[in-house]
């Protein structure tokens, strides 16, 4: 194979040398923490201002919105790092301020419409006289549409996941020693304690604990907004809880046993690793991944499938293995110990869905199903807010589903287009990242068209299924590899694999280069005019 024109280290120098040059002359400044992050700050102060019924505090939420909209979009324009990583982070994290603010104090209520499931004494529950949390014991919960439903009965999972069979006499130590919920068996109706749906506490240390889980919680987890693409309770939890029990049917928790999850996610993050060490060197070798013309010469047959099938390998594998680091941090290393019932493990469901998702739905089941879910609650906020709130279409309607999906797509490519855009490398943002999730609803809302033709036509039920499978697969393949290079290409432009994903690499190891990837200064204290602008500025990554 012949070797790329430029090595990564020479591009990444490329890259700091911009950077430098750029800084110098005035045209970005340092992204510095935690003066760039204020937008997010200020959401969190207004959600921890205690419970009231003051319509100034309620009212304040839109001129906060508005200002935090003008710091991330500031950022975003201003903002710089050398580091491909960070760079690429602040145009993502800071258009994800924007939405996400507006999914918790626009489109929905932060402070009103939330609730989460905690345990609580039942001498507690009885010396409370708070409506609100009243309200709670008795299983009130607010859904999307503003009405007031059972919080588990919208809990579905996209597969069954088999419960893990426990040895009769053997119970895991570290559960015995340390959870702070019960496992396997629900709680005795004598129990002390219970379950309950927890508004807006009133101490502030509970209310900082309330706040800092909704907001970084995003998939929302043990709360009223949790996306279908994860479990519900275990059943001591569903059982104990004081509203209504959720149906039968809903299957067991993922993971039962501290036992499962640290052995699963370890496995996954070990492959993940070994993965990711093969992927970076395969990508070394092609000067595409360097941040190349996609016309640059390939080292490997069949050029556009074999970038499309490694870019997509790369994301997962990098995606996943940062996904697994908070099971295995927080779960598993700190655990219930330091961080009680937050280190439960009901609470670290996978990050990515079956496969057979793909087989069974088609490109629907592939952004459904199968692919992370991380963002999904705000996206659907954003399209019932426009489609529900704004037009006024019923959900289950053909048009109030098309703007639904279009929205959520139209959001993901915002998100992209915007990291793309803070990147110092030449990127096309609109005509790529952007481009690339606006057209996604087409392929999705045209196999659904087709799918609904056939059925209508009667020609659906006399196609086998394992056909319908090979078909959705067929059709997943023929979109990703139109439509692909689109992500792909902006993806290899930002210099995003540029990175080194592990501080040890083992190819690079055996191969004389050196076994330790990472190094040099990755933080530095950047000093301004003024106290309030100076702070860490990350340069490694």
């Amino acid at each position: 194979m012949a070797a790329p024109t430029l090595s990564a280290q020479k591009v990444l120098n490329q890259v700091h040398s911009d950077y430098t040059v750029a800084i110098n002359a005035g045209n970005y400044h340092p992204f510095v923490w935690p003066y760039e992050v204020l937008g997010a700050c200020l959401l969190i102060f207004y959600l921890l201002l205690p419970p009231t019924q003051s319509r100034a505090i309620h009212l304040a939420r839109y001129p906060l919105f508005l200002l935090i909209n003008y710091l991330s979009v500031k950022a975003i324009r201003e903002c710089r790092s050398p580091a491909v990583t960070v760079g690429y982070g602040i145009g993502l994290l800071n258009a994800w301020t924007i939405l996400w603010s507006a999914t918790l104090i626009i489109f929905k209520d932060g402070r009103r419409d939330y609730k989460r499931i905690e345990r609580q004494e039942r001498d507690d529950i009885r010396a409370i006289n708070d409506q609100d949390l009243v309200q709670n014991i008795q299983g009130e919960t607010t859904a999307l549409d503003g009405s007031t439903t059972d919080g588990l009965k919208s809990l579905h999972p996209v597969a069954d996941v088999p419960k893990e069979p426990v040895e009769d006499g053997k119970k895991n130590p570290l559960i015995e020693s340390s959870e702070i919920f019960a496992a396997q068996e629900p709680i005795p109706s004598d129990s002390q304690q219970t379950y309950v749906w927890q508004s807006l506490p009133g101490t502030f240390v509970h209310r900082l604990d309330f706040i800092i889980d909704l907001v970084t919680n995003f998939r929302a987890v043990r709360w009223t907004h949790q996306i279908p693409a994860t479990f519900p309770p275990p059943p001591h939890i569903r059982d104990a809880l004081t509203d209504p029990s959720p149906p039968a049917s809903l299957p067991p928790h993922q993971y039962p046993t501290y036992r499962t999850l640290f052995a699963s996610n370890l496995r996954s993050f070990i492959l993940c690793s070994l993965s990711l060490d093969v992927l970076k060197y395969i990508t070394s070798l092609d000067p595409y991944f360097l941040g190349q013309s996609k016309s640059s010469p390939c080292p490997f047959p069949a050029p556009r499938a074999t970038r499309l099938v490694i870019s997509v390998l790369f994301v997962y594998t990098s995606l996943l293995n940062i996904f697994l680091l908070a099971p295995l941090g927080l779960a598993c290393a700190l655990g219930p110990r330091v961080l009680g019932p937050h280190a439960s493990t009901w609470l670290y469901p996978s990050y990515f869905g079956p496969l057979s998702q793909i087989h069974e739905k088609g490109l629907a089941g592939l952004w459904g199903g199968w692919w992370h879910q991380l963002f999904r609650y705000a996206f659907e906020a954003a399209g019932e807010f426009v489609g529900g709130t704004c037009l006024r279409l019923p959900k289950k309607s053909i048009p109030g589903g098309v703007v639904r999906v279009i929205m959520a797509f139209l959001c993901s490519g915002i998100l992209h287009a915007c990291a793309s855009y803070t990147t110092l490398r030449p990127t096309h943002p609109i005509k790529g990242s952007f481009l690339f999730f606006a057209v996604q609803p087409i392929g999705i809302i045209g196999q659904r068209a087709l799918s609904m033709w056939l059925r209508k036509e009667g020609y659906r039920e006399a196609i086998p299924p394992w056909t319908r499978g090979i078909g959705n697969v067929v059709v997943v393949l023929a979109w990703c590899w139109s439509t692909g290079p689109l992500i792909a290409d902006e993806f290899a432009a930002t210099g995003i694999w540029l990175y080194e994903p592990l501080p040890v690499s083992l190819i690079k190891g055996l191969r004389g280069e050196g076994w330790w990837r990472w190094g040099g200064q990755w933080v530095r204290w950047y000093r301004c005019e003024t106290w309030w602008r100076s702070g860490l500025v990350f340069l490694g990554g």
